[in-house]
């Protein structure tokens, strides 16, 4: 995957992120199409590092437009980035269920990174009531992650020859 392309997704992320997708909500929580697009560009597409460089970049964009304090997202997104291309020299690329564990791994990373950076500027929120607020998130953003798998992984990993889990 190219620069734009995956320049192009982030930036259709974020506009959908803050506009449409709220009419999608499940008991009022939407996925985070920044952290899916994070997580998955990392795990599939290692040698280009598109998770962390617009991983920040967005990061940022998305802490001024929607956060008090600039930089926490961006530093949480590079932290799960990094996190994810060291698991997946331990997880099998071509399989689904090593990519669910990579992502549910990687969203409690993001959540934990961004409640500690929050925590750090003056955000008073308990780390269980954030992880608790989050689970319906991370729900729906594994399965949108699962979409964008399916849709990735036939330009990644032309022939399947290796079917070994985890």
């Amino acid at each position: 995957m190219r620069y734009l392309k995956a320049g192009a997704a982030f930036l259709v992320a974020f506009l959908l992120q803050g506009s449409l997708l709220n009419m999608f909500s499940i008991a009022g929580h939407t996925p985070n199409l920044l952290l899916a697009l994070v997580v998955m560009l990392s795990f599939l597409y290692e040698k280009e590092m598109l998770g962390i460089t617009f991983g920040a970049v967005f990061g940022l964009i998305y802490d001024m437009c929607y956060c008090d304090v600039l930089g926490p997202t961006a530093i949480a997104f590079v932290i799960t980035s990094v996190c994810v291309l060291l698991m997946r020299y331990y997880a099998n690329v071509e399989n689904i269920i090593s990519m669910s564990v990579v992502s549910i791994i990687a969203f409690l990373v993001f959540y934990i990174a961004q409640w500690g950076l929050m925590t750090l500027a003056g955000n008073t929120i308990g780390l269980g009531h954030v992880l608790l607020g989050s689970i319906v998130t991370m729900i729906y953003t594994l399965v949108v992650n699962i979409v964008i798998y399916k849709v990735l992984i036939k330009n990644v990993v032309k022939h399947h020859r290796d079917r070994y889990f985890i």
